[in-house]
C-alpha cells in the first residue's frame, strides 16, 4: 500500500519492502558501543533465514519500482550500507554476491581511501579504496551518496547542501565512474531543507533510519552485532517498524524500543 507525496510520486508504507542496513562486517577489532560490527557468521545466518523464509531480494532498480506502485512480493527487502568501511569489500561483498543479493552501499566521496575520523569510537576504521568501490557495481553492490564526509545534514544553508549532495555525487562519479541515484543521511537525521536538496538534485530515492519522511526520507531497520536471531526476526515485522517510526519522533519512544528488543535474546 503506498501513498502520494508533495510531488506527486508514491512513498512508501508499512507494507513496502524492509531496507536493512548494516555498517561493518568481522569481529571489532577494539570496543563497538555502537554495534557496528557484525560478525560474518551472523551475517552469513541472517542472510540463510531471509532465503529460508523465502525473502526476496530486490535490486535498487526493483525497489524502486515497488515505491511507485509495481506488484512487489509481501516479504521483500533491500539490503543497504552505511560509510564504506573496508570489509564491506572484503566480507560483505563476496557474500551477497555468492548468494545473488543485491545491495547498495553509500560512500562519503572526501572519505575514500581514508578513515572513519568522524567518530572517536572508530576513527582509526579504514574505508574502501576508489579502486575497490570500483569493483564493486560488477557484485550486485550499487553505490550511493553519504554526505560528503558524515557530516550530520541538520541546519545546513544551501552552499553547504550544494557540496554534500551534488558535489558529493560528482566526486563519487570521478572516482568510481558511478552515478549515484540514492542517498542515505548521516546519523539518518535530515531537515526540510536537507530532503528537498536532495530530491531537487534529482536522486530517486533518500534514506534516513527511524525518522521517515516520504519518498527522500525513507525509514530502515538498523542490523547491530548484538542482534540474536530472535531480534532480527523481530526487525523484519511490521510491528517493529510501527514502534521504530513512532520511537524515532520522541525519546522516550525511542528507549522503549531499545528496551523491546534488548529483551529478544
Amino acid at each position: 500500500m503506498v501513498s502520494r507525496s508533495n510531488d506527486g510520486r508514491r512513498v512508501p508504507s508499512l507494507r513496502a519492502p524492509v531496507v536493512l542496513m548494516y555498517h561493518y562486517f568481522g569481529e571489532a577489532p577494539g570496543a563497538d558501543p555502537e554495534q557496528l560490527f557484525v560478525s560474518e557468521e551472523a551475517f552469513a545466518a541472517q542472510l540463510r533465514y531471509l532465503q529460508r523464509r523465502g525473502w526476496r531480494a530486490l535490486t535498487l532498480d526493483e525497489y524502486l519500482a515497488a515505491l511507485d506502485g509495481a506488484p512487489t512480493p509481501r516479504r521483500s527487502y533491500l539490503v543497504t550500507i552505511d560509510d564504506g568501511h573496508e570489509s564491506v569489500w572484503k566480507i560483505a561483498a563476496p557474500a551477497l554476491s555468492a548468494a545473488g543479493i543485491p545491495s547498495v552501499l553509500f560512500v562519503c566521496p572526501d572519505r575514500i581511501g581514508g578513515r572513519a575520523e568522524w567518530t572517536d569510537a572508530y576513527s582509526d576504521e579504514p574505508l574502501a579504496a576508489a579502486g575497490e568501490l570500483t569493483a564493486l557495481p560488477r557484485l550486485g553492490m550499487d553505490l550511493g551518496v553519504h554526505s560528503a564526509d558524515h557530516t550530520r545534514m541538520v541546519g545546513m544553508d544551501a552552499t553547504a547542501l550544494h557540496r554534500h549532495v551534488v558535489e558529493a555525487r560528482d566526486r563519487l562519479e570521478e572516482a568510481t565512474g558511478v552515478r549515484a541515484r540514492s542517498f542515505a543521511y548521516p546519523y539518518g537525521t535530515h531537515d526540510p531543507a536537507a530532503r528537498e536538496a536532495v530530491a531537487a538534485a534529482g536522486y530517486d530515492v533518500a534514506f534516513a533510519v527511524a525518522r521517515e519522511h516520504g519518498r527522500f526520507a525513507v525509514d530502515r531497520v538498523f542490523v547491530r552485532s548484538g542482534d540474536s536471531m530472535l531480534r532480527f526476526r523481530f526487525k523484519l515485522t511490521p510491528a517493529y517498524r510501527v514502534i521504530s517510526r513512532v520511537g524515532g519522533r520522541a525519546w522516550r519512544l525511542r528507549h522503549a524500543v531499545r528496551a523491546i528488543g534488548a529483551g529478544l535474546r
